[in-house]
């Protein structure tokens, strides 16, 4: 009886094969031609970088039980991509279109690693048929990104895609972007800078190297919103610039760098002797990295500059030894600073990783991953490898100060996080023999609105890890999970389904929220076990009804990439949006039962991609859930100039003076303006005309008399002045008591 179901199975999937494999396309349909399986080196770099692990307020919670193993319904599940290359221009199918379909390998995680974050993986590439259209067999609940080009049409890109999709490639005429980069100290031209661009969604569409002469040039570019950014290679990277790409047009770039500082020093161990072949870098990323010689010195060039002090963040990492860091403010950063760096000899990690069968896994990605504040130093580690063919790892470069977590992922398994043992700072080397991978799960479900349509390219986290995380420090306190071994993060696709798969067993939280709105979210408990599959999770959002309009300039012009918010006061949510092409913007979270909603533009937001337009925030409008074709104008700046006192009428030196619109949430990134008092006391903000603004200190500390005890020298409250002017003069703003 065995024998004859496993050879009625085996025939089920012989013509399962035959009738659905990729070689059996529907009439007409061009077979797809597979690509290597070599990786690619672009990707969305920072694409998650948006994200955060803010805690979710206890929305619904459930635990879903339908448990089913993964061979169960692989069969039946829709493999396939579908979709249609259309011309936006010509207004008929695009016949002959090239469709190139890839992957990112760690597309749910946020992995410091640049190379590893942006690993992609080529899936298929196929040609449009005489209707336009293309259907390809494709891995199941794998994000996947699409692009579609086509002669004389903008290449035109999609991401976060999955099998059973069915989508429209709208290919628009081509937009070109050239321009030229000099240094502003002397105008000469800027070669071999980066120039990358992204979408309004931060998605990469195109990369260059500048020539000799400073200049870069893009063809076939889509039409809307567009992030420029630079990184030459000895000069200051400028700020992100934002601009609007229209179709067929040609657009024209001049933009002159800071040259930056130059920063020097000497690696070193305790003992004093140089470290040869150490990589000092910026960020956790090290960008811009530069290697020390036989001395153990090293110089980096063009760092800082007027408008990005934020990368004056130097590290430094060595084989064998701990990551350092220095962060610096800006006046530490001048010409030829020197930062010298000691590195202490690290902990080692070593292990096997073999599935359940006992066989060795080659090609696991093992990290040890910490942050640890010692001695006032923020340390943070990601010290990777992969294992070889006998499943080896070893971990030479973890720091003794800082507590781990060690993470495993490969593709097909369930990725594994363990705690360090409880008496890592004790050891220089830990041994953890074999480690076990199990076949991946799956967790599966849609997300709908209060009306019970799905909601598309919407954000899902997932939170939880593997049921024996605690395995090596059974008796001692947990660590807390670092969100990027913990959470993972995907979107909804075009029918509302969300997927996480290579998931290990046991209890995760899937959660969606309303940007803005930390109350507003729906969350269900999964319990999933080692290679299980749950389907059918069902989250619910109240996303309101779309509010619409447009941001102009003040000559009536489209600003683009500019904040729009809900003003946020005690009784209003903090949600907010951006304006794209032509200035437009969708506002999604503001429900009926609101009532009416003040909404205003974040100043700063603009004159980030515009440094030179120097305009300030719009005038407040009033608005209900579902309302259209809103117009705010941004305006031009005035000058408040004004006094910091303390009690007794002294002025107060250094101390920062905060601007919010009237009424609106005093959230710091949420500000007007902002200026630092001199030593007079003095301050001076360029604020928007015709408007109120509250004026907020930040924390002052007075210089206290040696008598006074300690506990008596509490700073003051900040100051607090409300409805002021925005061109006012001589303003007194002075701490109480």
């Amino acid at each position: 009886m065995l024998l004859a179901l496993f050879v009625l199975a085996l025939l089920a999937a012989v013509g399962w094969l035959a009738t659905r494999g990729s070689d059996a396309l529907s009439p007409g349909l061009a077979k797809p031609q597979q690509v290597p399986a070599e990786s690619l080196e672009s990707g969305a770099e920072g694409g998650q970088d948006l994200v955060t692990s803010g805690r979710v307020n206890e929305g619904r919670s459930e635990v879903m039980g339908e448990v089913e193993e993964p061979q169960a319904s692989a069969a039946g599940r829709d493999a396939m991509l579908r979709g249609r290359v259309v011309s936006d221009a010509l207004g008929s199918p695009l016949p002959g279109a090239t469709v190139v379909i890839s992957r990112r390998v760690n597309s749910e995680f946020y992995i410091p690693d640049v190379e590893e974050r942006n690993a992609r993986q080529p899936v298929v590439t196929a040609v449009t048929d005489d209707e336009g259209r293309f259907e390809v067999a494709v891995p199941t609940a794998v994000p996947l990104d699409v692009e579609a080009s086509a002669s004389e049409h903008a290449t035109a890109l999609r991401d976060h895609l999955f099998a059973g999709d069915d989508v429209e490639l709208r290919l628009m005429a081509a937009a070109i972007l050239e321009g030229v980069l000099t240094l502003s100290s002397d105008g000469s031209a800027l070669e071999g800078a980066l120039v990358l661009g992204r979408d309004s969604r931060r998605v990469e569409q195109c990369r260059a190297l500048t020539d000799i002469d400073g200049r870069f040039l893009f063809k076939d570019l889509e039409p809307g919103l567009f992030i420029l950014q630079i990184t030459p290679r000895y000069a200051a990277p400028p700020p992100s610039k934002t601009i609007e790409l229209r179709e067929g047009e040609r657009t024209w770039l001049e933009l002159a760098v800071d040259p930056g500082v130059r920063i020097h020093g000497v690696v070193s161990d305790p003992s004093g002797s140089p470290i040869a072949g150490a990589e000092v870098g910026l960020g956790a990323s090290f960008k811009r990295s530069v290697f020390t010689d036989v001395r153990g010195m090293y110089e980096m060039f063009g760092l800082g500059g007027a408008k990005r002090r934020d990368l004056g963040d130097p590290r430094v990492r060595a084989e064998g030894y701990g990551s350092e860091g220095k962060r610096l403010v800006d006046s530490e950063l001048t010409q030829d600073t020197q930062l010298d760096f000691v590195l202490h000899p690290a902990r080692y990690a070593t292990g096997r990783v073999i599935d359940t069968d006992g066989a060795p896994l080659e090609g696991v990605y093992v990290a040890g991953v910490g942050e640890k504040k010692v001695d006032g130093v923020f340390r943070r580690d990601w010290e990777s490898t992969v294992t070889g063919d006998e499943g080896r790892f070893e971990l030479a470069s973890l720091h003794l100060l800082v507590d781990h977590q060690l993470f495993l992922r490969k593709e097909g398994y369930g990725a594994r996080v363990y705690d360090f043992p409880a008496d890592e700072g004790d050891r220089e080397q830990i041994d953890y023999g074999d480690l076990v991978l199990h076949p991946g799960g799956r967790i599966e479900g849609i997300l709908m609105s209060q009306t019970g349509a799905p909601l598309p390219d919407h954000l899902i986290k997932l939170r939880g890890a593997n049921e024996d995380l605690g395995r090596f420090r059974p008796e001692a306190e947990a660590l807390e999970g670092t969100w990027v071994t913990t959470v993972r993060h995907s979107r909804t696709d075009t029918q509302g389904r969300f997927h996480f798969s290579d998931l290990p067993g046991g209890e995760f939280k899937v959660t969606a929220s309303v940007r803005g709105r930390p109350e507003a979210n729906d969350e269900a408990t999964v319990e999933l076990p080692e290679g299980g599959e749950v389907e059918g999770v069902e989250l619910t959002l109240d996303v309101g009804d779309l509010i619409t309009g447009v941001v102009l300039t003040p000559d009536g012009l489209p600003a683009v990439g500019v904040f729009v918010q809900v003003a946020g006061g005690e009784d209003q949510p903090r949600i907010r949006t951006s304006s794209g092409a032509g200035g437009r913007f969708e506002l999604l979270g503001v429900t009926e039962d609101m009532g009416v909603v003040d909404l205003f533009t974040i100043m700063a937001s603009y004159n980030w991609g515009n440094p030179d337009a120097h305009l300030g925030a719009s005038r407040t409008v009033s608005a209900h859930a579902g309302d259209s074709d809103l117009v705010l104008e941004l305006r031009e700046l005035v000058l408040m100039t004004g006094r910091l006192e303390d009690a007794e009428g002294q002025p107060v030196e250094d101390v920062q003076v905060l601007a919010y619109l009237n009424g609106s949430a005093q959230v710091p990134r949420d500000a007007l303006a902002r200026a630092t008092s001199d030593e007079g006391g003095a301050f001076r903000l360029d604020l928007p005309e015709e408007c109120l603004v509250d004026l907020v200190t930040g924390t002052y500390i007075p210089k206290f008399d040696d008598t006074i005890e300690a506990s008596e020298q509490a700073p003051p409250e900040p100051a607090v002045l409300k409805l002021v002017a925005s061109d006012a003069q001589g303003v007194v703003l002075r701490f109480a008591e």
